[in-house]
């Protein structure tokens, strides 16, 4: 079984942006500035796909949170997604479409 680790920021101008888990890794320890969210407040989604190959099952885990950049672009902070700012059912959908575009599809099968 594969596991990949998605991330993706989430902006109100219904922008989606994904960052790779290293890329990741050094934003939520404040090492990486993103000067473009700057003094924002965002929402942040994370996907874990697991690819069962040998059971030929996909597994789909999502969690979502608000986060916060100081006036340099740094995470500052993060928590548990807020009625203020929902993640919507589009933009949930939209990262799910977007990460599983690269699995392979297979024919039906007729009997």
């Amino acid at each position: 079984m594969s596991q990949q680790v998605r991330h993706f920021v989430l902006t109100p101008e219904g922008g989606i942006r994904e960052f790779s888990p290293e890329q990741a890794a050094l934003i939520a320890a404040g090492n990486q500035n993103l000067p473009e969210f700057a003094g924002r407040d965002l929402r942040y989604l994370q996907l874990t796909l697991n690819d069962g190959a040998s059971s030929g099952e996909l597994k789909i885990q999502t969690a979502g949170a608000s986060i916060h950049f100081d006036a340099q672009g740094r995470l500052e902070q993060a928590g548990p997604p807020n009625d203020s700012m929902p993640i919507t059912h589009f933009e949930h959908d939209a990262v799910v479409q977007w990460v599983l575009r690269d699995v392979p599809a297979v024919a039906p099968t007729f009997h």
